[in-house]
């Protein structure tokens, strides 16, 4: 199962420069995953911007939806280094659920924690 970080389904959502090239990997046939983090970061950012909640979460339930657990802040306190913590914890989350990668955005995400699991940076 593949992890998708938050920031590609902002991308789609708040149709940005690089929705594109997530959207076209998100219709890829393989399962996809998100915490329960990325889901609440996601409804943050439509409750902002006041768009339309349904959509959003129609597509929120085509992923595979993770908990974060005790052992994920562990994790994640271990190895943010002052840092961007959520990223570390969505690190934490994947490596936890035993996903085959993660596939993301962000470019320090994907150098940092390269050596916890493959990560895919999404250009």
């Amino acid at each position: 199962m593949t992890f998708v970080d938050a920031n590609v389904l902002l991308e789609v959502i708040l149709r940005r420069a690089r929705a594109t090239v997530c959207e076209d990997f998100l219709n890829s046939d393989e399962d996809k995953a998100i915490s329960t983090l990325t889901l609440d970061l996601v409804m943050y950012f439509v409750e902002r911007d006041k768009l339309p909640w349904e959509p959003v979460k129609a597509f929120l339930g085509s992923f595979v939806w993770l908990p974060i657990v005790d052992a994920d802040a562990q994790w994640a306190f271990a190895r943010f280094n002052g840092k961007d913590f959520e990223d570390a914890f969505q690190v934490a989350c994947a490596v936890r659920e035993n996903c085959s990668r993660l596939v993301t955005l962000d470019e320090p995400l994907s150098k940092k924690y390269s050596n916890d699991m493959a990560v895919v940076l999404l250009r």
